[in-house]
């Protein structure tokens, strides 16, 4: 299991963050109205997704679930070979759609994986859809497992090439949807959007406080410092750590392909969460995505009529 395991305790609510003056309110009016509840069960932060000690966190996967690149592959390496054995028996997973798994050998004890869209800006529309469906689905598979804690990581934004901004706001909003609905808010004492790129960070810093604005109080109310320790002492982790990305300097490779890397090799030499290039079953799930996109270009078309 990885070292420095980070529990829910240390992980600061869009409340706490509000009150450290570590998140800043919105230049515009939010799309909706201040509400503790829904405050007090969002965090944002950018760090190692499978060093958190959750019940359950969100694996931007591939159709095939064979493990892959970037996040995909780091959180195959954690979980150890036994997860790669059991998402080959679920005989792959549709775009937008999401499956579960056990964690094994990560601290989170389930891990939902998440196939999103890949990015064209002709199919826009269609790929927004496809976007909100994996988050939607994740969180509806979070409720039917009693997974009461879930972490996502930023799905599509990687190699799949979807505009960091959109993507954050396309999420955020269908993640207030299905809060906001029923009772869906009481059925989770946290949701994590944790994020690596330091573009998706920028995103999602500007996008949460429009569509999860601040309680007045907690602005009004702002320490002259920020918050280090919630209510308990607990020291919160560095909300923008990037200590974990020890080996490379450069941001590009996240998004670079490579042919070196095979995803059969998976079970001995998975793809470190620094190793952001992408695999060879990525490059395979991007190729084989060029046959929808005749179906996507239909939908779009009665979709506008």
């Amino acid at each position: 299991m990885a070292s420095n395991i980070v529990t829910l305790a240390q992980i600061p609510t869009l409340t706490q963050l509000y009150r450290g003056r570590l998140l800043s309110p919105s230049q515009q009016p939010g799309s909706n109205s201040p509400s503790k509840a829904l405050n007090d069960i969002l965090s944002h932060i950018q760090y190692d997704i499978t060093r958190l000690q959750v019940d359950g966190i969100v694996n931007a996967a591939n159709q095939w679930l064979q493990g892959g690149g970037g996040v995909d592959g780091a959180i195959h390496h954690a979980a150890g070979s036994q997860l790669l054995a059991e998402c080959r028996t679920l005989d792959g997973c549709n775009t937008g759609d999401a499956k579960i798994t056990n964690g094994y050998n990560l601290p989170a004890a389930k891990v939902i994986h998440a196939v999103g869209p890949i990015y064209e800006e002709r199919y826009h529309l269609t790929l927004e859809r496809l976007l909100r469906s994996c988050y939607r689905r994740s969180l509806q598979l979070a409720v039917e497992n009693n997974l009461r804690s879930v972490a996502f990581s930023a799905i599509s934004t990687g190699v799949y090439g979807y505009p960091n901004l959109e993507a954050a706001q396309a999420v955020l909003d269908e993640v207030g949807k299905f809060l906001r609905k029923d009772d869906n808010a009481s059925k989770f004492d946290r949701i994590i959007f944790c994020s690596f790129m330091p573009a998706d960070v920028e995103a999602y810093q500007r996008f949460l406080p429009f569509y999860f604005p601040p309680m007045p109080e907690d602005i009004g109310n702002a320490n002259t410092s920020p918050e280090t320790k919630a209510d308990n002492d607990t020291e919160f982790v560095d909300v923008n750590d990037e200590s974990f990305k020890s080996v490379t300097d450069d941001e590009q490779d996240w998004e670079e392909l490579s042919e070196g890397a095979n995803h059969h090799d998976l079970d001995e030499e998975p793809v470190e969460l620094n190793s952001q290039a992408a695999s060879v079953t990525d490059i395979q799930s991007m190729q084989s995505s060029s046959a929808e996109f005749d179906e996507l270009s239909k939908s779009e078309t009665e979709h506008k009529s």
